[in-house]
């Protein structure tokens, strides 16, 4: 039996050397209703994410920033990642980062199911107040818990997952199975995207709680020549930041980009199959630049700051991080047309569903522009702030 008396959250991280990583919480006390708005006697984990400091870009980006916010406003905060041993991890402002060991030497359907379940188990042990659990992997365990504990936790399904591309057949089963389980067990599902609350409202008679994705605004102009002295940038480009997946159109950005022969940098890790093929086949473009993963962000502000238009090729998911940005950075943008980027775009940018319709986009905006970027940022400020979504999510946590 696991020893749960614990040292007072908010321990250093030089201090809590010698600590197991469970004893990272003191047990919740109960408190009578006119104390239940303490912040600072709530537990919270964030659950199915990589960890913090984020180093991959989605769930991991909006941990990073909604941990260290609630932190700062009293929660005691904690940030569940995969790890090979259950050693200590120091503290990020604030944030407790505990430790979950999975079984990296599986194939990753296996591993990832094991820092799900795992994540569960260590928070029951902590008995946490409110977990927050991103994405539904975990989904599939929600059954073997009691209804008590499952109230306690909230879920951010993402993206409509099974409809990705990359996925094959079993791998579809599983994600709709876990969406589905994930959606009829937990009172409290979350969607950042209009769209997305509209599809679990059709398909599962439920009503989801819409709390948009968060963007940090830049404060101040991003300095170009960052980038433009480093890697001789023309002064004209086109950006694209993305995961190298088919559904997120780089193929057809590429072919556009070639047919308007104007230049192109496209930044994402291209060492998978996917974009090993696309880096054979347009590579060699004079006026292409794979820039590879880049999580820089003085670099990325510093891209988007200079680029002619930004294109978001994304045809699946919620609200996308990646779009959020070019927003708050006031690019030109120029999407695909879906439900997902509409309802976060509005009529901040332009759209297009094919290659000829980019391509004249691509050519027109080179010729005569019309940017929308003001209007993109606008709507970024209003509508995306991390301390708007926080607040909402406050709200949710704070709900009986």
């Amino acid at each position: 039996m696991l020893n749960e008396t614990v040292e007072p959250y908010g321990l250093k991280a030089n201090q809590g050397k010698a600590a197991h990583s469970h004893l990272l919480f003191q047990k919740p006390i109960r408190l009578k209703s006119s104390a239940k708005q303490n912040h600072a006697r709530k537990t919270v984990a964030i659950i199915g994410t990589r960890g913090i400091p984020n180093r991959y870009g989605g769930f991991e980006y909006f941990a990073e920033n909604i941990s260290v916010l609630l932190a700062q406003k009293g929660y005691k905060i904690a940030v569940f990642e995969p790890q090979k041993t259950e050693g200590n991890l120091a503290d990020y402002l604030g944030v407790k980062r505990i430790p979950i060991k999975h079984w990296p030497g599986f194939p990753h359907v296996f591993s990832k199911l094991a820092y799900g379940c795992n994540s569960l188990i260590k928070a029951k042990k902590l008995n946490i107040d409110t977990i927050i659990c991103c994405g539904h992997s975990p989904a599939l365990f929600f059954p073997l818990f009691s209804k008590h504990f499952r109230s306690k936790i909230i879920v951010n399904p993402d993206g409509i997952e099974w409809k990705r591309e990359k996925w094959g057949i079993i791998a579809m089963v599983f994600l709709r199975l876990t969406e589905r389980i994930a959606i009829k067990l937990i009172k409290r599902v979350v969607a950042d995207n209009e769209a997305i609350c509209n599809y679990i409202r059709n398909q599962y008679n439920k009503k989801a709680t819409h709390i948009a994705y968060g963007v940090n605004i830049p404060l101040e102009k991003a300095d170009t020549l960052l980038v433009t002295a480093k890697n001789q940038i023309p002064n004209s480009f086109g950006l694209c930041i993305a995961r190298f997946e088919p559904e997120n159109s780089i193929e057809l950005i590429l072919k556009s980009f070639l047919q308007a022969n104007k230049p192109l940098v496209i930044v994402g890790d291209y060492n998978n199959t996917y974009g090993k093929r696309l880096f054979k086949q347009f590579g060699n473009v004079p006026n292409f630049l794979f820039w590879g993963a880049e999580y820089d962000t003085n670099i990325l502000d510093s891209l988007r700051a200079k680029c002619t238009l930004y294109i978001h090729g994304h045809t699946v998911g919620g609200t996308n991080p990646s779009l959020l940005q070019a927003m708050a950075s006031g690019c030109n943008i120029v999407a695909h047309s879906n439900p997902f980027n509409q309802s976060t775009l509005k009529n901040g940018g332009h759209y297009f569903s094919n290659l000829e319709q980019l391509t004249s986009i691509i050519n027109g905006q080179w010729d005569s522009p019309n940017n929308k970027g003001k209007l993109a940022q606008q709507r970024a400020i209003e509508h995306f702030s991390w301390e708007r979504v926080t607040q909402k999510y406050i709200e949710l946590i704070e709900l009986e």
